[in-house]
């Protein structure tokens, strides 16, 4: 198996988990919002995700970065700078007593986040299926589904 095949492979696996820790912060701010769930529960729920998707988010900026994928890589860096930052300053966990008061900061944050780790995804997806596409076609049909994706992207680039 390609080398090409199983970045892409870990970036789709990676992307998956970072998509999963933001949207189950978001859960669990929506839930405290409504009252479904006391201070103590979320904030400890939050907290059990936060070090792992800081991890998860090192982890595949790194390897973006070393396997030679510089854009995807650098725009990765972006968002593992402000989790640097708020780690530096000890702003990552959610504290009990003030949760309340930083409810709307915080699911605004995490949209922030859900709306990136999305047009990632979208992105490591479309590159994966590239890969395995152009990987496992005859060198002929490699030709025409080159050309079928760059008129496909042309033509998605041209609508945005």
């Amino acid at each position: 198996m390609p080398w090409e095949l199983l970045t892409w492979l870990l970036a789709f696996i990676l992307q998956s988990a970072l998509l999963g820790c933001c949207m189950y912060q978001l859960i669990q701010l929506s839930d405290l919002e409504c009252d479904l769930l006391n201070p103590h529960d979320a904030s400890r729920n939050i907290n059990a995700v936060v070090l792992p998707e800081y991890l998860s988010q090192a982890a595949l900026t790194a390897f973006l970065l070393l396997s030679g994928h510089w854009a995807y890589g650098g725009i990765h860096v972006l968002l593992l700078a402000y989790h640097a930052r708020l780690y530096l300053r000890r702003e990552h966990l959610t504290d009990v007593t003030e949760i309340f008061r930083q409810v709307s900061v915080r699911k605004r944050r995490e949209m922030l986040k859900l709306a990136f780790y999305l047009v990632t995804f979208v992105l490591a997806i479309y590159n994966m299926i590239h890969v395995v596409v152009l990987t496992f076609l005859t060198p002929a049909g490699r030709k025409a589904a080159a050309k079928v994706l760059r008129d496909a992207a042309a033509s998605m680039h041209r609508r945005i």
